[in-house]
């Protein structure tokens, strides 16, 4: 409903332009509450053209302006245009729709998206970086989803990487640990492997062999063993992140297909093309200085190649949108000129900055990360004595909260940061539950369920002038499904996250000043706490949390 007092607040200063001769476009801007609710700077730009002051001009404007729908009055100050929203008006409207509708969500059937995001390689648990690349993967496909895309979200299996050989290499000697979690047993022996191969190097001729015999179609019941084994661990991870993949795609496939082969003669047709030992791509037109190699000099192909053939696959399927580390920049930008050269559409890539220890960076190879089930261990048992402070008896219930608190504050804590951000990671900061985080917004979803459990509306709102942190509330649920719009087609779902800890915020401040159960605008209030209510519960959702309705 905000667009639609942005939009009101345009036809206003648009209609008094055109009786002067002046068509543009108006800026709308959010103000500050003591300038209005929206206001415009547009006087700025026209004074010159129309040789008065910008202030003069905005009290000019202002005169002839015509409030109507939300829009009640219109000021002028200083050169601005400021407009204020009929409070009264937009509150009913906006109760209703929240109360019939399917409020922000978009009902499109545009494009499919192929969403691809986590793809670690099956060597090992998922470690909290890559818990950054499936969290923003997985909040981002949900996010999309309610504004109306169709998703599916992929992820990519490097089963002919030399990670893998190695863990292949590793079972033939060692025996998995059946008591461990599958992910980590394989972890187990795939550093067991490493510190073989550096003890002894020769030996690495074996996982060379292991490598070309797998892409001729050799050692496949070996790898694909130990691919499921892993994967059965790193699934279960996902699963206890409320994360769901919809398609498990192995980079083998498109090898045995003879897809990565058609893909390598197209290119070697092409301008760009050269050969030495191996064949390699000239990108110094599209401003990339490193070649980009396609086979290896024996002609088997590289990751990069294969990676090629499964880009021009998904393109054929809809919309490609990658999450990737800050390592693949180059990558990413090679693989968009490939695109480009073969004719296909380029993919979107999300690049996200690591998450790093206080003490350095991380290596599955070396055996020094943060496992994702640590980061949820650890996090669910820190929950449980928080919620063990203020509750008491009640044991499963309070295992339930805790586990949900402690998920939530997993997803929410890293999903809140903007992929582009650095983050290095700490215990302290992640799980602090004084600070605006999960906690915060959960706490706010709780209290309104408590609130609406102990009173029932009755009859019509009462009539009454708003109370400031009303307003607040009635703005902030108005500008929701700008702010779904905002996050889908930005790609940063971190919006719908700092949005959710702004209108908590707004809430717990209203519940403190503003009595509801006692108040003799009772049924007013009671409205605004169960449109809030739903509200928060529609952005924890988003954001892969349980709402909670005790804590």
């Amino acid at each position: 409903m905000f667009k639609e007092i942005e939009f009101q607040a345009k036809e206003i200063i648009s209609k008094c332009l055109e009786d002067i001769g002046v068509k543009i476009d108006i800026p709308i801007e959010e103000s500050n509450k003591e300038f209005g609710d929206v206001s415009t700077s547009i006087c700025f730009s026209l004074a010159k053209t129309l040789k008065k002051s910008p202030k003069e001009l905005a009290e000019e404007i202002a005169k002839k302006a015509k409030p109507f729908g939300y829009i009640k009055e219109i000021k002028a100050l200083n050169g601005y245009i400021n407009f204020y929203i009929d409070y009264e008006k937009l509150c009913k409207e906006l109760f209703d729709r929240i109360d019939r509708e399917d409020y922000g969500r978009e009902k499109k059937n545009g494009r499919k998206i192929i969403l691809e995001h986590t793809s670690a390689n099956p060597d090992g648990p998922l470690h909290i970086g890559h818990g950054r690349n499936a969290i923003i993967g997985d909040t981002l496909a949900r996010i999309l989803k309610f504004y109306g895309f169709r998703v599916e979200t992929q992820f990519y299996i490097n089963d002919m990487g030399k990670q893998l050989a190695i863990v292949v290499f590793g079972l033939r000697r060692f025996k998995l640990d059946k008591n461990k979690k599958k992910d980590h047993a394989i972890a187990e022996v795939y550093i067991k492997a490493n510190r073989i191969l550096e003890e002894t190097p020769e030996l690495h001729k074996e996982v060379v062999q292991l490598m070309r015999g797998y892409e001729k179609g050799k050692y496949e019941k070996e790898f694909k063993y130990a691919v499921n084994f892993c994967l059965d661990g790193i699934k279960q991870t996902l699963r206890e992140l409320n994360i769901k993949i919809d398609k498990f795609v192995w980079e083998s496939e498109f090898v045995r297909s003879s897809k990565v082969e058609k893909i390598v003669k197209k290119l070697k047709e092409t301008k760009y093309a050269r050969q030495n030992d191996a064949l390699y791509l000239d990108l110094s037109e599209f401003g990339i200085d490193k070649e980009l190699f396609l086979t290896r000099s024996d002609g088997t192909f590289l990751y990069t190649t294969r990676d090629i053939a499964y880009h021009c696959w998904k393109a054929e399927l809809g919309r490609v949108i990658d999450i990737l580390g800050a390592d693949h920049k180059l990558v990413a930008n090679q693989l968009k000129a490939v695109m480009r050269i073969l004719g296909k559409e380029e993919p979107e890539i999300i690049i996200y900055e690591f998450i790093s220890l206080p003490e350095g960076s991380m290596s599955t190879r070396k055996g020094k990360f943060i496992t994702l089930d640590d980061l949820i261990r650890e996090s669910i048992k820190r929950a449980h004595e928080e919620v063990n402070k203020r509750r008491r008896g009640e044991e499963e219930l309070k295992k339930k909260i805790a586990r949900c608190i402690g998920i939530g504050a997993v997803r929410f804590n890293i999903i809140r940061v903007s992929p582009e951000k650095p983050l290095i990671f700490r215990w302290e900061d992640a799980l602090n539950f004084e600070k605006q985080g999960v906690t915060f917004v959960l706490y706010a979803h709780a209290r309104a369920c408590r609130i609406l459990e102990k009173a029932k509306l009755e009859g019509n709102l009462e009539e009454g002038k708003l109370t400031d942190n009303e307003k607040r509330i009635i703005k902030l649920l108005a500008k929701f499904p700008k702010i779904i719009e905002k996050s889908a087609l930005e790609r940063k779902p971190n919006i719908v996250a700092n949005y959710a800890i702004e209108l908590a915020e707004a809430f717990h401040r209203f519940y403190r000043y503003d009595r509801v159960l006692n108040s003799n605008r009772k049924n007013f209030r009671l409205k605004l706490t169960k449109a809030t209510k739903k509200i928060l519960a529609t952005c924890l959702e988003l954001l892969g949390i349980e709402p909670l309705e005790m804590m």
